[in-house]
């Protein structure tokens, strides 16, 4: 049985090894960005000093591990992986990328090895939650750039960008694809998954490139340009700053912040329909559209008139746009911060926790349980209640006019009860690894679980710095499973996945 496990890990050991040469290359970019920083005097002493150095070691032990895995692997070709293979090969690239991505901070930055393995599944997961209590005083100008560009990273998928970058991938990419990409529901995309995954990263890359400049016109430093462009269409929430959004203190900055934010947490495969057949009543088409864009209506307005009395008072459209942005800002999870959260009221506070759970779309780089579940739920109830009243009627659950297979509907149903276990079984696992309360424990958990960022129902700070080395790593298993959506990780634990 022992061989068992190292058969499945040698098949899939060389694709790995592939995603960490493209590890290894990214951290090498950020270290010849550094090198540029110090030729313009861009720089700052203090913080940048002996960074390109610790990156380029990065750098070359990512690489020296992913040759390591390469040479070891079987020489299988991944079209002939099988579903099995396909969830174990994205449970390690994800472990993977978090351990290597973790190397600059360690390096460079002096972090705790726990504290800087946060950090990196925080950015490849595009939770956007911290353990770093100063920013701006800690982490030189290349490792910014890595902290963003790993959500950048993440927020498409690794392994998606493995499968758009290796296109002849095949049935085993499709299987790859399926085990990364969230959400129940796929609509837009089409039916050869190398091509899927290249115009999805076609239309990721044209948006951020499209922000980058919007934001450097409108004031922003090149540099911290780049790497919020890199952190809003992931829906990531990196900042460069300690003040997060609000040390810039530009409005127009925040309008279009909010505006790319609320666009990243629409189906990327919605996009493509649009722009595959030049019609843009598929939006009106899409009931998880209509849904999110409902959800975003609602929560803005209210927030508007709840928190219309904060900092003395606020004029119209000040109130707007701190209503937009939050609204934003929480519903795609990406958890950029304008003003303090704490100083909510209950009942705001009330609106931030459901959107926490909801989240943004399907197909999105959003967190959360995504719309069209919490739809299909909807729906199921109303089934149900409706079969209560009339027991001897077919009721039929629909989505945008068509039945919903019943595999779907208990997948679903499967999803959300393991959502809430786990956000009930890690909350009390917190209160006894440490002394919070419950409703401080149930809040960092959501924050995970969701790769939302924010942790608006702490007590104190909102990052993470005060937790142990036992929480912390609590809180990035919390983070890596929320994004693979659970079942990709918690299938490792199944006997029958290591079996011959």
């Amino acid at each position: 049985m022992a061989v068992a496990p190292i058969r499945v890990l040698r098949r899939v050991a060389r694709p790995v090894g592939f995603v960490l040469y493209g590890l290894a290359a990214a951290i090498a970019v950020c270290a010849l960005a550094g090198v540029l920083f110090d030729a313009i005097g861009f720089v700052r002493p203090a913080v940048d000093q002996g960074s390109t150095m610790s990156l380029w070691a990065s750098a070359g032990l990512t690489a020296l591990a992913g040759g390591v895995l390469h040479a070891s692997g079987s020489p299988m070709a991944v079209a002939d992986l099988t579903r099995r293979d396909a969830l174990v090969l994205t449970a390690l690239i994800w472990l993977a990328a978090s351990v290597f991505g973790a190397l600059p901070y360690v390096v460079d930055a002096g972090m705790h090895p726990v504290d800087a393995l946060f950090e990196s599944a925080s950015g490849f997961t595009t939770t956007g939650a911290t353990v770093v209590g100063d920013i701006e005083g800690t982490l030189s100008r290349p490792v910014l750039l890595w902290r963003s560009l790993t959500q950048w990273a993440g927020g498409m998928g690794i392994v998606v960008l493995f499968v758009a970058i290796f296109p002849r991938v095949g049935a085993g990419g499709k299987k790859i694809f399926k085990a990364e990409v969230p959400g129940p529901v796929a609509g837009g995309l089409v039916p050869r998954i190398g091509e899927t995954a290249m115009w999805l990263y076609a239309m990721y890359v044209a948006m951020t490139v499209i922000l980058g400049a919007i934001l450097v016109g409108l004031g922003m430093p090149l540099f911290e340009s780049v790497c919020h462009a890199f952190t809003t269409v992931s829906t990531g929430g990196f900042s460069t700053r300690d003040a997060s959004v609000a040390g810039f203190a530009n409005p127009a900055v925040e309008w279009v912040l909010a505006a790319f934010m609320l666009a990243s947490g629409v189906n990327f495969g919605l996009y493509y329909g649009v722009l595959r057949t030049r019609r843009l009543s598929l939006f009106l088409r899409s009931s998880e559209f209509r849904g999110y864009v409902a959800l975003v209506l609602a929560v803005a307005s209210l927030f508007f008139f709840m928190n219309r009395g904060m900092d003395g008072g606020r004029s119209v459209l000040e109130g707007a746009r701190y209503a937009v942005f939050t609204t934003a800002t929480f519903v795609t999870s990406t958890g950029f911060g304008t003003e303090d959260y704490m100083q909510f009221s209950p009942s705001s506070l009330g609106l931030v926790l459901l959107l926490m759970v909801v989240g943004g779309c399907a197909g999105s780089t959003a967190g959360g349980l995504k719309m069209s579940r919490v739809l299909l739920v909807l729906e199921t109830l109303r089934a149900q209640v409706k079969r209560a009243v009339r027991p001897n009627v077919v009721h039929v659950v629909r989505m945008e006019g068509r039945a919903v297979d019943q595999q779907l509907l208990l997948e679903v149903s499967a999803f959300v009860a393991l959502f809430f276990v786990s956000l009930a079984v890690g909350a009390f696992a917190l209160t006894a690894i440490e002394d919070v309360s419950l409703g401080t424990a149930f809040g960092a958990m959501l924050t995970c679980l969701s790769n939302m960022g924010p942790a608006p129902f702490h007590g104190g700070t909102d990052n993470f710095v005060v937790y142990g080395p036992t929480a912390k790593l609590l809180f990035t298993y919390a983070m890596v499973l929320g994004r693979l959506e659970f079942m990709t990780l918690l299938a490792l634990v199944v006997p029958a996945v290591w079996e011959p």
